[in-house]
């Protein structure tokens, strides 16, 4: 009798470590079908048309959250790392945070001539206090 099944461990820190079996032919793509996963994990590595072999290994981590920059403590360079906040923007920031001893909050950002409401919904993902 011929065996048409595989076995595929899957493992990371996104997921439950567990062995699945599929077809023998399936891809990752087929794998990842399978499997509820959030939006968080890292599929970037991962060739989703690759045919998966018997004993393979997947491993699924979460994607890795770059470090957001203090709007309280940033220097001049890194507020420009800020999406949305060049020279001029960042200048105005630390004038603000100078006179006013600090933000208090994140939406406070919206004092500064220039940053309004929409520009603090494309910023505000990579800002913290």
């Amino acid at each position: 009798m011929v065996n048409n099944t595989i076995e595929v461990n899957v493992k990371g820190n996104a997921v439950k470590d567990e062995v699945y079996t599929l077809k023998k032919g399936s891809t990752i793509k087929d794998l990842l079908e399978m499997i509820k996963i959030s939006d968080d994990v890292d599929l970037s590595c991962l060739n989703l048309t690759m045919v998966l072999k018997n004993n393979d290994v997947i491993v699924l981590d979460k994607k890795v959250q770059e470090e957001k920059i203090s709007i309280n403590t940033a220097s001049l360079i890194e507020l420009m790392e800020i999406p949305y906040v060049g020279e001029k923007t960042a200048l105005k920031i630390i004038e603000y945070r100078n006179t006013h001893g600090g933000f208090k909050s994140l939406e406070e950002i919206m004092e500064i001539k220039g940053i309004g409401l929409k520009k603090f919904e494309k910023m505000k993902e990579y800002i913290r206090l």
